[in-house]
């Protein structure tokens, strides 16, 4: 897997040359395509070729597009990276009911966890509560407590005042890092064969990325942190700058825990999933989920 995450803003050509990707733009810029995790484009003037596209499919790499208010809209999904993507499916359609259930908690649990966490770094009151909450959570969440915590979360977080549908800079900053947070976890899983339309608890007909909308839950935390530490409520403007969404998409890079070892967030999404796979095949009862911790950014040796 790639670890570079390539943000193109300005206007230029993309494409594909002795497997790299080459920048035309003021000056030539060459990258290995087996380097690169993801690729995201905000500028609607930017020219790319389907040959481009394809060998992005062909290694693995996540393609964002964005919109005229340059927020992720589309995401290019390799479509055939697993050789073995009817098993990976046949799985998906006949696990157990319960052992469902049991993982839909444990992606509760760790939501809840890192959410307390999350409080906690900022000086924030409420964690205590969601401490205990989290230890609440039963199978298939089915007494609601990812509910209750989120309200009492985002009182404590934001304040009493804030609700997720206004137009807010900090609401278009979240939906920006979710966005982002999104389309890498439905790359992932495609990648390690799985149909990202049948979730564990999210099962909308009309979302093709149910599966991707479970896992992303503990990761949302990392997001929310970054955006109070970076972003002010009380702030008129609710479009974002180039250098807030750079920011936003360099959190890709940034550290959370895993088998109390530091990883990108890249790197905790791949472990994740990988640790699903092993669930559906038996091996193991537990999913592998990130824990967070205060920014950093991962350094690659």
């Amino acid at each position: 897997m790639g670890y570079k995450n390539i943000m193109i803003s300005n206007s230029v050509k993309l494409s594909v040359k002795n497997q790299q990707l080459q920048i035309n733009g003021v000056e030539e810029i060459k990258i290995p395509l087996e380097d690169i995790n993801c690729i995201l484009i905000e500028n609607m003037n930017v020219s790319l070729s389907a040959y481009l596209l394809q060998a992005c499919s062909e290694y693995g790499i996540a393609v964002y597009f964005c919109d005229e208010k340059h927020l992720p809209n589309a995401v290019l999904l390799p479509l055939v990276r697993h050789s073995r993507h009817y098993k990976m499916l046949k799985a998906q359609l006949e696990i157990n009911k319960p052992f469902q259930k049991r993982l839909w908690q444990q992606l509760v649990t760790q939501k809840i966890s890192n959410q307390s966490r999350c409080l906690r770094f900022l000086g924030k009151n409420g964690w205590q509560q969601l401490d205990s909450m989290q230890k609440q959570v039963l199978s298939a969440d089915k007494t609601n407590i990812e509910a209750k915590a989120a309200a009492l979360y985002f009182r404590e977080l934001v304040g009493a005042k804030f609700y997720r549908e206004e137009d807010s800079i900090i609401n278009s900053a979240l939906n920006y890092g979710y966005a982002i947070l999104r389309g890498l976890i439905a790359r992932t899983l495609i990648c390690y064969g799985f149909e990202p339309s049948i979730g564990l608890f999210h099962h909308s007909e009309l979302n093709s990325y149910n599966l991707a909308d479970d896992f992303i839950e503990p990761f949302r935390p990392i997001v929310d942190l970054y955006v109070m530490n970076h972003f002010q409520y009380l702030e008129e403007e609710s479009d974002l700058t180039p250098n807030m969404k750079r920011g936003l998409f360099r959190l890709l890079s940034f550290n959370m825990i895993i088998q109390e070892e530091k990883h990108s967030v890249s790197n905790s999404i791949d472990k994740a999933i990988m640790s699903f796979n092993s669930c559906l095949m038996g091996l193991k009862e537990e999913l592998l989920l990130p824990i967070l911790m205060p920014e950093q950014i991962h350094q690659y040796e």
